[in-house]
């Protein structure tokens, strides 16, 4: 015959729960994610519902804490999205980061094909000018400024097609 140990009451003292912001549901600890950058603390479960509709929606490539009076106005690291999404999310979001460089890096710049997905380099010197960029994937020969067939001796918009709104002449 086995007999249970007599336990005092105040040994049973429970886990403190914490509030989640999003849901506004109380948590154990174990289930709360807290970002490093700004401390602020979710669930598990709606940080990463949060961010995956950020993912999947291409809304943003860097993730801010989904608290709008952050007050150190915090973004997720990339470890820490990595720990909560699917794999195929994750290639989801470095994609997006990745094209967001190239849009915003003056010296690189999208083939215009709609067959061909390739980066092309523009020459250092005069990113800003029209110049002649032959895609190293496809050989398109294309204008940097107006993604264009390379037009030399005319400006960009004396090579653009007119076009007007219905009931315009």
């Amino acid at each position: 015959m086995t007999t249970a140990r007599y336990r005092p009451t105040w040994d049973l003292v429970l886990d403190p729960l914490v509030s989640c912001k999003l849901c506004l549901g109380e948590y154990p600890v174990e289930q709360m994610t807290t970002i490093a950058q700004c401390q602020c603390i979710f669930c598990t479960l709606c940080l990463k519902q949060y961010v995956e509709l950020l993912i999947k929606e291409g809304l943003e490539t860097a993730i801010s804490c989904p608290d709008a009076a952050c007050p150190k106005r915090g973004h997720l690291q990339e470890n820490e999205i990595e720990c909560m999404v699917a794999s195929e999310i994750m290639q989801r979001y470095k994609k997006l980061q990745f094209e967001r460089e190239v849009l915003l890096d003056p010296c690189r710049t999208w083939c215009p094909s709609s067959t061909c997905q390739a980066v092309c380099q523009l020459q250092e010197s005069s990113p800003q000018d029209p110049q002649l960029v032959q895609c190293k994937a496809c050989d398109i020969e294309f204008c940097s400024a107006c993604k264009s067939n390379w037009h030399p001796g005319q400006g960009c918009q004396e090579n653009m097609p007119i076009s007007f709104l219905p009931g315009e002449t």
